[in-house]
């Protein structure tokens, strides 16, 4: 019979697994050693708990967490109604690069039923992933990610095998420097200088996104906004995402806001996030069910090509 204190002690573990450590897994030769240290357990035990929520689908590998300073563009993607868009919806989440789908609950006309935002490091890998799509975007809208001063990634055989997770075994990033063909200090100084230069934020150890998806509301409006309405609406809770563009004719919104909302508060909550920005209501809304097929965009993972 287990001891009362111990299963506390397992309860305690398993919840700073699932909450910590998620952008500051440890670069070091043995990761767990240091993790245990940490948490009060010993390595063994935090390692076998980690394998067994893996298993489970509670946790992932440990991955990447890239930084502003490695250069990429956020592509926002609108496509227009097809009747039963599950399909198209399905398409995306098989992009490598897709981090959000957004699914119109109602036909709405004269707007996009299905938007998405999918993260590249060119306009080349962009082009690869939308040619995987039964149609292409009616719209499209490049976000710049990254500071001024980022730059193109000087190992991308390194980053492809981060992205394909490394093992949760005593000793991770010996085995990823095996499949690599290098040394285990080669990798981990590679590692320590993409984190000095900002490429890298850190590794992550975490729980995989939800499949459920949620309720939201797009908002859209076609005139210019103040920058300190701007402020407002990004800084308001239940405000997921604010996209401001110049207005052209291949994206004709300048304003566009994503919010968390459950359907029968939509409306409401839209009415009270646009007074508190200083906004009139919107030319247009949808309500959505939004999806997220990865945390973070495999931007090193290359499409198969087109049949």
């Amino acid at each position: 019979m287990l001891h009362t204190s111990h299963v506390s002690c397992c309860a305690s573990l398993r919840q700073t697994l699932l909450q910590g450590w998620q952008q500051s897994f440890p670069l070091h030769s043995s990761p767990f050693r240091q993790m245990a240290a940490r948490s009060g357990a010993t390595p063994r035990e935090l390692l076998s708990l980690c394998q067994d929520l893996h298993r489970k689908g509670a946790l992932q590998r440990v991955l990447p967490a890239w930084g502003d300073g490695l250069q990429r563009t956020r592509w926002r993607l609108a496509f227009a109604p097809v009747g039963d868009d599950a399909a198209l919806a399905s398409a995306l989440a098989a992009l490598p690069g897709c981090i959000h789908i957004e699914r119109g609950c109602e036909p709405a006309p004269g707007l996009p039923s299905v938007w998405a935002e999918v993260e590249v490091l060119d306009d080349a890998a962009l082009d690869r992933q939308l040619q995987r799509l039964p149609l292409p975007p009616v719209s499209r809208l490049a976000v710049t990610t990254g500071s001024p001063l980022a730059q193109p990634c000087d190992d991308p055989d390194t980053a492809r095998q981060l992205e394909e997770g490394l093992l949760l075994c005593s000793r991770p990033f010996a085995e990823c420097a095996r499949r690599l063909g290098c040394s285990e200090s080669k990798l981990l100084a590679r590692l320590q200088a993409w984190r000095r230069s900002g490429v890298l934020t850190g590794m992550s150890l975490k729980p995989p996104p939800t499949r459920v998806p949620q309720p939201g509301l797009l908002a859209l409006w076609s005139d210019t906004v103040a920058p300190q309405s701007l402020a407002r609406l990004h800084d308001h809770p239940g405000v997921e995402r604010v996209i401001s563009a110049p207005g052209t004719a291949g994206w004709p919104w300048r304003l566009s806001a994503v919010l968390h909302a459950a359907p029968q508060l939509a409306h409401a909550q839209l009415r009270e996030t646009a007074a508190h920005a200083g906004l009139r209501m919107p030319d247009a809304s949808l309500r959505l069910l939004i999806e997220q097929p990865r945390e973070q965009a495999l931007l090193f993972k290359t499409p198969a090509p087109t049949a």
